[in-house]
């Protein structure tokens, strides 16, 4: 078997992005993630229970709709037929179109699994079958992507290990 390869319980999913044993004391996974988004965490809140209703009618799961977190304005019926795993955090979704040159596509997020990610604000993400990781900033379009991610040992530039990293990894 491929030491690699591991198998985990779906609530795991999304969850341990950075291993404990490289967390600096007194802070959690979501510490670099939490600098490195322009917008305030604190901004986000928390779905309420007719949200939650709306986007499982609209197809949509997660095994912890405590950890999808939104701003306002947020409109649950742009959201369809997609997954969300570990802490997501969506910015403010409304009824608009968002533009690049000639290419238009309604804000909104539709046939995606997204994984532990912040989305910004009027932000499009259409068909993506695996969104892992990532910050994306205001007025983004993600379309028909089959993998997007980040891993937390991804080597930038001159490829620095880690303290305690497997340089085979």
């Amino acid at each position: 078997m491929n030491d690699i390869v591991m198998v985990l319980p779906e609530m795991r999913f999304g969850y341990g992005f950075i291993p404990s044993e490289f967390l600096p004391e007194g802070k959690d996974e979501y510490y670099l993630r939490n600098i490195q988004n322009k917008k305030d965490p604190g901004s986000y809140r928390h779905l309420n229970q007719e949200e939650i209703v709306f986007l499982e009618e609209n197809l949509n799961t997660s095994p912890c709709w405590d950890d999808v977190l939104v701003s306002d304005p947020f409109d649950p019926s742009l959201i369809k037929n997609s997954e969300f795993y570990g802490l997501v955090r969506i910015g403010s979704m409304a009824r608009e179109i968002i533009s690049f040159h000639d290419f238009s596509v309604p804000v909104g997020i539709t046939n995606s699994r997204i994984v532990s990610c912040d989305i910004g604000d009027s932000c499009a993400i259409l068909d993506c079958s695996y969104l892992s990781h990532y910050i994306l900033d205001h007025h983004v379009i993600i379309y028909r992507i089959g993998e997007m991610q980040t891993t937390n040992h991804a080597k930038f530039g001159s490829g620095i290990l880690k303290d305690g990293e497997d340089p085979g990894y």
